[in-house]
Parts: structure tokens; sequence; C-alpha cells
């Protein structure tokens, strides 16, 4: 990767350490059954520059991801969410508030907000319920903002869940679809005992319309054949590679050493972190640069590719129930949007 010098503050906004003690409580993820390899796109034709840049993934040629067949991004948050309050234990009614988010768009449900559907379907019925929108960053800050109704006091158990339908998402003869995957995660938010929970959070934005984004063009949605399609696709600008990752590549670690520093800890304290797993290739240049070994670094991409707004709480998921994180453990998230958009926050895991 190109280590070219760049300033990695967004903006001048601070880290900030809460006040109230609010920790997640449950946690649940949904991925779809069908399982697809790179080999199973068609007519996707990489360039040397492309071939180099997914050439930092030893693993890339055997790299499998999940795909959405028949089901919505809101039909699998649904599923997500269940699953996390049926691992947990939660009642449903004890919910009075639902956040939603995601960055993919789809043009038959632009209203009313999915987030209502996921909370009826779910049977949060004492329940409020809107989305959240912060594009592909949009994990972190919907986590933030239901925590911090908590710590306010206007709410006491808040469900924050996620669903993406990516590869219908992308021009799937675009080489990005390479690194992408579909599921769905959610958690629940309420106050824990002080010293737990959410410690720090860091969130800092500047927009930047030319590097990825969404909108409303045309070009080929589905995987394996030549049906030209107009929706809203994710994209990704030809140039973006080699202009955009090498301040990417210090965004990240930068929110995520303010974080730390407003609770005085070092990385060195940190038992595991979590990224938005954008590709192999970011996560380890973030360790690198964060100085932490990479076996601290949990890391899903061989296994569901990059799900955007859904790859933290699936990759949380999966870390827990592979007991890399455990009750006590200090937890690292960081997690980039577009244009731009990146967040951090760092847990003391309480269940």
């Amino acid at each position: 990767m190109n280590l070219t010098k760049v300033n990695p503050a967004l903006s001048g906004s601070a880290a900030v350490k809460p006040q109230v003690a609010v920790g997640i409580t449950a946690v649940g993820m949904y991925v779809p059954p069908k399982e697809l390899s790179n080999s199973d796109f068609s007519n996707i034709y990489l360039t040397k520059e492309e071939e180099a840049f997914f050439g930092t993934d030893p693993n890339f040629a055997t790299n499998k991801r999940r795909i959405a067949i028949d089901e919505s991004a809101m039909d699998m948050a649904v599923k997500a969410a269940l699953n996390a309050l049926q691992d947990y234990d939660v009642d449903p009614e004890s919910i009075d508030l639902v956040l939603f988010t995601s960055s993919c768009k789809d043009l038959s449900r632009l209203a009313p907000p999915i987030a209502n559907y996921v909370q009826t379907q779910i049977g949060a019925v004492n329940a409020n319920s809107f989305n959240i929108d912060c594009g592909f960053n949009g994990w972190l800050p919907a986590v933030t903002t239901g925590a911090s109704f908590i710590a306010s006091g206007f709410y006491k158990k808040v469900l924050v869940v996620t669903g993406e339908t990516i590869i219908s998402s992308m021009n799937s003869h675009d080489s990005e679809t390479l690194f992408m995957g579909d599921g769905a995660g959610a958690i629940v938010l309420e106050s824990v005992d002080k010293g737990n929970g959410l410690l720090a959070f860091h969130l800092m934005s500047k927009e930047c319309l030319n590097a990825a984004g969404v909108s409303v063009t045309g070009g080929f949605g589905q995987y394996n054949n030549q049906n030209w399609e107009v929706k809203p696709y994710l994209y990704v600008a030809p140039e973006s590679f080699g202009r955009d990752i090498p301040a990417l590549e210090q965004y990240i670690p930068y929110s995520i050493e303010k974080s730390l520093k407003v609770i005085e800890k070092t990385t060195a304290d940190v038992d595991c972190f979590v990224f938005g797993q954008q590709f192999y290739g970011l996560n380890v240049v973030w360790s690198k640069n964060l100085n932490v070994d990479y076996t601290k670094v949990h890391d899903t991409i061989g296994k569901y590719a990059c799900m955007k707004c859904a790859s933290i709480p699936v990759s949380l998921f999966d870390a827990v129930k592979q007991k890399k994180i455990k009750k006590g453990d200090l937890i690292a998230f960081g997690d980039q949007g577009a244009n731009w958009s990146i967040s951090s926050a760092i847990f003391k895991w309480c269940i």
C-alpha cells in the first residue's frame, strides 16, 4: 500500500467519553444461505492495478460471501434482530426504540422507514422506530445514537439493526463486487454497571463526492447474466484506489487512537479490534498503523466479505461465538464510509 503523507483529521471533531454506562447486552446476525466465490461472477475484468490491489489478500481466490436471493435487506434485518432477542432471552416488548441503518437503497421502499417494519415484525409493540442514514458508515453512528438516547434517560432499551443486499446493489461487472457480500446484524443496548459498555467514541466526516457513493444509474445488477438495469448502485470511482486508499489507511487508526486517548488507554490495552472488513489489505495496514499484531484483529473477510453496515455486527457476533471476545475484554471498533465518514468506538465487553 502507498504510504503517502496525509492529514488524518477530516475535521476538528473531538472524541467523546460518555458519563453514563451503556453497553451491548445482546448480539445477533443473519447471513443468507447461498454462498458465492469469486469465480461465480461473470465478465469481470481486472486491470493490472486491480490485480495488484486484490493480490494483497493471500486468500483472495478462495474468499466467499453470501448473496441474498429473494430476501430484502429488511427481511434479513428482522432475522438478525430475532436471533439477538432469542439467543439472549430479550422480551421484544421491553424494547422502546428500534434504529435501522443501511447503505443499500431500495426504490420500492424509500418510505415508510424500514425501522418501522422491523419493529412490527419482531413484536416491539412498545417501541418507537426510525432509520439513521450515514451511508456505508452507518453502524457505529447508529450505535452511539442509541447509547445517547439511553444515557439521556429518554429510552431504556434500544435495538440497533442493519441489513445489506450489497451484491444486487453493485454493477456486477465492476471489480469492486469481488469484495462485497450480503448479511444483517443486530445488537441490544441498555444501561450496564459503571466502567463497562461504551467507554469512548469518535466520529468525523468531510465531503468527498468523487470517491464513492450510491447513485441511480445503469449497470448489470445480476452477478451471473447480462441483464442491464437502472436502479441505485453503489459505486467506487475508477481512480479511487490509487488516490484515496493512502488517506483511508490513516483515518481509522487516527480515530481509534483519539477514542483511546480520552480514556487514557493505548492500543496495547485493547484485546480485540473489529474493523469494517473493507478488504484484507486495509485490515493489515490499519493494524500496522496502530502498531498491533494482526492476531488481535478479528477478520471475517474470507467467510463473508465486506457487508458495509452489517460487517461490524456480523464480525462481532462471530468473534463472541469463537470466544475471541470475552466478558471484561476491551474492544476497539473502527469503520469508514465513502466521501468521507469515519467512526471508532471503545467498549468494555460486559456479557
